[in-house]
């Protein structure tokens, strides 16, 4: 038996059938190599096990009655279908092997920070994850792209988890003729008017439908441990007030995507889906459009031609599109809510960059003005929602 230990983690690769006939002596061998190694955690590698009994289940459960720290991995859909109608994904960790997919040629028809979407053919995107490479992270993402769809949110429901040529994680979603919105914007300027009115709609179902889900995050708590990450670049007084304004948002239990910039929208047949749930949680709507307003503009006031890297659109253009959106949010202009808006999204600004680029002190002191400006007009974060 074939075995590899790494870091405390013991890997074990078993093969072919496991049954009645062999089954006790799978065992015997696995027993005697367990005995003769020291380790924290046990991995069956289940990539070339072809079928299991039931003689072979009992091994497996036996095995996770003696280690907490027990997985199964690389097993075929075969297998894991026995697994899971048996009930054991319930009550371990068993993982499918990931099926292999090549993108030479593939067409990108979406990119971001933190993932890239191709096009593999007429009928399937791939969306790969440029800075994930946890599989249990992209499984809770699915997982709350799934909760959306069910409250009736237009969300794109992925097949699978795959693993693309350059060894990447990568979701596979089987959707016929779609583009981002923000390619169907580009392409067709014309119908801007028709595209705004969507994504506001879009924006106002998520923020109005309920979610009890517990397991869904809640925004306003995640932005409460933002404050207490960027205390030490404001003033004392000021981190007080936002922390006393912060705290003084209602509480909502209603859907918040939490990046629902136009890169994370697809459209097929004139409908708009989302593809992109990590950042899926509860709150009051303020969180939502705060997000907004960090990419399409935030991140060009400080560095002037971000836009164009980012969406390939002007700044100016990004700033039109935003403005556009939130009035037609709202029903009207309103600079008060406007700005109350950008409140958090400096907020959201000051730990991005902090977190993610410390160095760029040009935007962390820019975004730090900014705030310190508005926090001397308002006194609380009210946007009449």
């Amino acid at each position: 038996m074939k075995t590899n230990l790494e870091k405390n983690v013991l890997t074990l690769y078993l093969g072919g059938e496991i049954n009645s006939y062999n089954a006790d002596n799978i065992e015997k061998e696995i027993k005697e190599t367990l005995e003769k190694q020291s380790f924290e955690k046990l991995i069956l590698d289940f990539s070339s096990v072809t079928y299991i009994s039931s003689a072979g289940l009992r091994i497996i459960l036996k095995l996770k009655q003696q280690y907490d720290n027990f997985s199964v991995v690389e097993t075929s859909l075969e297998v894991y279908d026995v697994f899971n109608m048996t009930g054991f994904t319930n009550i371990m960790d068993i993982k499918k092997g990931l099926k292999k997919v090549y993108l030479s040629g593939a067409e990108v028809v979406g990119d971001g920070y933190y993932s890239t979407v191709y096009r593999v053919d007429k009928d399937t995107i791939i969306k790969v994850f440029n800075r994930v490479s946890d599989q249990g992270q992209i499984e809770r993402e699915l997982k709350l792209a799934k909760e959306a769809f069910i409250l009736g949110i237009p969300t794109a429901i992925s097949f699978d988890i795959v693993r693309v040529d350059d060894g990447k994680l990568g979701v596979r979603f089987e959707m016929l003729d779609c583009q981002s919105l923000k390619n169907m914007v580009i392409q067709y300027p014309d119908r801007m008017s028709e595209f705004l009115d969507k994504y506001a709609a879009l924006l106002k179902q998520m923020n109005t439908t309920e979610c009890s889900n517990p397991a869904i995050p809640n925004m306003k708590e995640h932005y409460l441990r933002k404050l207490e990450k960027i205390k030490d670049y404001l003033p004392k007084e000021a981190h007080d007030k936002l922390v006393k304004m912060f705290n003084a948002i209602p509480e909502r239990k209603t859907l918040i995507h939490g990046d629902c910039h136009f890169k994370n929208i697809m459209v097929q047949n004139d409908e708009l889906l989302l593809i992109d749930m990590d950042t899926l949680s509860v709150g009051y709507p303020i969180f939502e459009l705060a997000a907004l307003y960090a990419p399409y503009v935030a991140f060009n006031e400080d560095e002037p031609g971000n836009s164009m890297n980012f969406f390939g659109i002007s700044d100016e253009d990004a700033l039109a599109l935003y403005n556009a959106l939130i009035n037609r949010y709202f029903g009207k202009d309103d600079p008060v809510i406007k700005d109350k808006i950008k409140i958090v999204g400096y907020v959201h600004m000051i730990r991005w960059t902090t977190n993610n680029q410390p160095e760029n002190q040009k935007r962390i002191n820019g975004c730090k003005e900014r705030l310190l400006n508005l926090l001397e007009k308002y006194d609380d974060l009210d946007i009449g929602l």
